[in-house]
């Protein structure tokens, strides 16, 4: 088979879209109906956030029908699915999925599907290593990719999608188990635990090899980039994805190669849309913003002068419509359901953003030495936003990591009075959110393809 590089498909040349309407041809309109529906359902998960209720199981539920809503075209899987979601609200206590499961050693007990599987147990493993705990039980889920031999079977059939014959993408589970190997093979602290702790894979030095050599052949040598393939009409088509790219380079420290298509690619995608560019709904997103500045930041030793310039340019305006528009000014950010998954996971990725660029850290900021005299308000507030959730929810955990453990207890009076009197009035504050079609952009041209 030919291999062609695709970007954005339109209209009817849109290889996703026109395949899964090839696999079911009604697609489009039973898709559309799934996708309102979850998305006022994701309005009720909102609502449960901001009172602190602990909504884990619901929130499992919440994934999994998002995607399958998103990537299959599997309706009867879905219509159960959505069932047992709206039942879970009256689940008072839903504690039990921060514990790990006796079967199957995975912390996803809402889950069917491996990818969902990993992806919960990844959080906890990183948890579990920092208190220095071995996991109670053997996590005999791994055993798709227990091996080596096993591993690399398994990502080369996630690798290309078949969506005519089958009714999936697999970009997202693909996406989703190459980043959970990443962090288990490329995050020493987190290698080092699982072999001496986890029972269910073997993580030795050739696993971590076959594992990066795999990464190697699948990069796009012409733009750099890492993504998903599709099988059309004979030919496989290789997309460029922004999310791929960023994981690759962040688990592996930037020790990757074709560094000058890497520029050039995120520079000149900077007016497309995710999951190639770098925009949603042609605006800027604290998610994606985040993942092009840390690819900023390991490509700034290969990057020239006019490059150096383009990106600094590009992470000044990002930084202005995060602090301008997507924050409000008691430090809670503006949610947007049609991009993540919880409330919480907003407050996630708006903090990583900031900390990536050094807003809060001087030491952080490669891209310029200009100084933020109003970071420190802004860090408190949202310190004491975070205060507000549950404790427990993996994202609160993480966000309140990279924002610093002191941030609640950040003084105002460190800030110079004289700056935080002319201190702008955000936004974001004022803003009103329209809640669109969460999924959109599988039915819509110039996004997926």
């Amino acid at each position: 088979m030919s291999i062609e590089q695709s970007l954005t498909g339109i209209g009817d040349s849109c290889v996703i879209t026109r395949d899964f309407t090839r696999y079911d041809h009604g697609y489009q309109d039973k898709a559309l109906k799934y996708i309102d529906y979850l998305g006022a359902l994701s309005l009720a998960l909102r609502k449960f956030s901001e009172y602190s209720r602990t909504m884990l199981a619901s929130q499992q539920l919440y994934i999994y029908a998002k995607w399958l809503a998103r990537y299959t075209a599997y309706w009867p899987e879905l219509d159960q699915l959505v069932d047992r979601l709206e039942n879970s609200f009256d689940d008072v206590d839903q504690s039990y999925v921060a514990t790990q499961s006796s079967v199957d050693g995975s912390w996803g007990w809402k889950y069917n599907e491996f990818h969902h599987k990993f992806d919960a147990t990844i959080v906890r493993l990183h948890e579990l290593s920092n208190e220095g705990r071995a996991p109670r039980y053997p996590l005999h889920f791994l055993e798709p990719i227990a091996t080596a031999p096993a591993m690399r079977n398994y990502l080369e059939k996630l690798l290309v999608s078949d969506i005519a014959t089958t009714g999936r993408n697999q970009r997202d589970e693909f996406g989703s188990v190459i980043c959970c190997l990443a962090q288990l093979c490329f995050k020493p602290s987190l290698r080092r635990y699982a072999q001496k702790h986890v029972r269910g894979i073997d993580l030795d030095q050739n696993y971590v090899d076959a594992f990066r050599n795999f990464l190697d052949e699948i990069q796009n040598p012409e733009t750099g980039y890492w993504g998903p393939w599709y099988i059309s009409d004979g030919k496989t088509h290789r997309y460029d994805d922004l999310s791929y790219t960023f994981h690759i380079v962040s688990y592996r420290k930037g020790r990757v190669g074709h560094w000058s298509d890497i520029i050039r690619t995120t520079l000149e995608s900077r007016q497309m849309e995710y999951p190639q560019g770098w925009l949603s709904r042609g605006e800027f997103n604290n998610h994606n913003n985040y993942d092009v500045a840390k690819i900023f930041r390991y490509g700034w030793p290969h990057m020239q002068s006019v490059e150096r310039a383009l990106a600094s340019e590009q992470i000044a305006a990002m930084l202005d419509w995060c602090v301008g528009h997507s924050l409000k000014r008691d430090g809670s950010f503006v949610p947007d359901s049609r991009f993540y998954n919880s409330l919480e996971s907003c407050y996630y990725f708006g903090v990583s953003f900031l900390d990536e660029v050094g807003y809060f850290q001087p030491s952080k900021r490669f891209w310029t030495q200009q100084k933020f005299p109003y970071a420190p308000v802004l860090q408190s507030r949202i310190g004491r936003k975070l205060d507000e959730f549950d404790a427990e929810n993996p994202s609160v955990i993480a966000a309140k990591w990279k924002i610093g453990p002191d941030a609640a207890r950040i003084s105002a009076s460190s800030v110079n009075r004289e700056g935080l009197s002319r201190m702008p009035l955000l936004s974001g504050d004022d803003c009103a959110t329209t809640e669109e079609r969460e999924f959109e952009f599988i039915l819509r041209p110039n996004n997926d393809g």
